[in-house]
């Protein structure tokens, strides 16, 4: 079987800079109009005249580009309102929640005042019927306050039991990962199925890169803080060379995901290729011992038929057959 037949291959990074769709020639436009003018290329300046040029195009481009930026944008002010509701929600349990324990507290106080003031009246009875009647005074308002304890701790347990529910649905939607500061695997998903639906209607390339610092490595560095510390520095470098539009996230077992939107396996393989310079040229002490942080990598083209999970797990299957053959990356190429 030759290397081309493999459903995995590394392949050959070359530069593309011809544009050939119509929107990759329009921002081709604006950019060389810029250089022209005088004008710093930066995404201030840039959007100012992508708008201004875009009134000059014919109005069928101008629909397309604009149904673009508006399926491309989401409605996050929904997303806060929903998240700001549940919060405001754990918060009024959790306030209940503190009502109900200090009045539990000051019935456990007023049990103690009253074994106490009983004690020292006990001392002083020599009746038997004295004694028994006093006992008996006494059972009767342990009855009660052991039934005000009783509906209390009953409130207790079902409020607690309602925030418990509002906290899973707040994490189960929450968007990042706060050991590193990106996104958790669940956001990323639907990230991903987002940008699937958008290469359905536009028809341009992204792909999906993951990432994790090599088991030899993780080995080496033996302890479970040091990993962690070694996984800081990771997120921290794609962080750092990262676009602004791609999207990156960590996925457990050691495992980082990026999302290059409209970015090929040529491009997604010169990240990987960059950051594995980068990751590894870092300096990085262990316990007085510097290591050297080695990588592994997978990638896969972004098309239509399948769902996020699986792209997902194509890139990850990718980035394991590297590792295993001693590799910096390979690219999925499908059955």
């Amino acid at each position: 079987m030759t290397q081309k037949d493999d459903k995995f291959s590394s392949i050959e990074a070359k530069d593309i800079t011809e544009a050939t769709t119509p929107i990759e020639k329009f921002a081709k436009k604006v950019f060389d109009k810029l250089i022209e003018d005088g004008v710093p290329p930066i995404p201030y300046y840039y959007k100012i005249y992508f708008y201004n040029m875009l009134d000059e195009e014919d109005s069928e481009f101008r629909k397309h580009v604009y149904e673009m930026i508006t399926v491309e944008e989401s409605n996050e002010g929904e997303k806060d309102f929903e998240l700001e509701r549940k919060l405001k929600q754990s918060f009024k349990y959790s306030k209940e929640l503190l009502q109900r324990t200090a009045l539990i507290y000051k019935s456990a106080n007023n049990l103690k005042e009253l074994m106490s003031k009983h004690l020292e009246e006990i001392q002083f009875i020599a009746s038997p019927k004295a004694l028994e009647k006093t006992v008996k005074n006494f059972e009767n308002k342990l009855d009660v306050i052991y039934k005000k304890l009783e509906l209390e701790l009953d409130e207790v347990k079902k409020l607690y039991s309602k925030n418990i529910e509002v906290l899973k649905e707040i994490e189960s939607n929450s968007m990042f990962d706060q050991r590193y500061g990106v996104y958790n695997k669940n956001y990323f998903l639907k990230i991903v199925d987002k940008e699937i639906k958008l290469i359905g209607k536009f028809s341009h390339v992204s792909s999906i890169v993951v990432i994790k610092v090599r088991d030899e490595v993780l080995k080496q560095l033996k302890k479970e803080k040091n990993i962690i510390l070694a996984n800081r520095s990771v997120a921290k470098i794609i962080l750092k060379t990262s676009r602004r539009t791609d999207s990156v996230a960590y996925l457990g077992e050691n495992m980082f995901a990026m999302l290059l939107k409209n970015t090929d396996r040529v491009g997604a393989s010169k990240t990987i290729e960059r950051l594995s310079d980068m990751i590894s040229n870092a300096a990085v002490f262990f316990e007085g011992e510097e290591v050297e942080i080695n990588i592994a990598g997978g990638l896969v083209e972004l098309k239509t038929q399948k769902d996020a999970n699986e792209y997902l797990q194509n890139a990850i299957e990718a980035m394991r057959e590297a590792e295993s053959e001693n590799m910096l990356y390979k690219v999925y190429e499908g059955e």
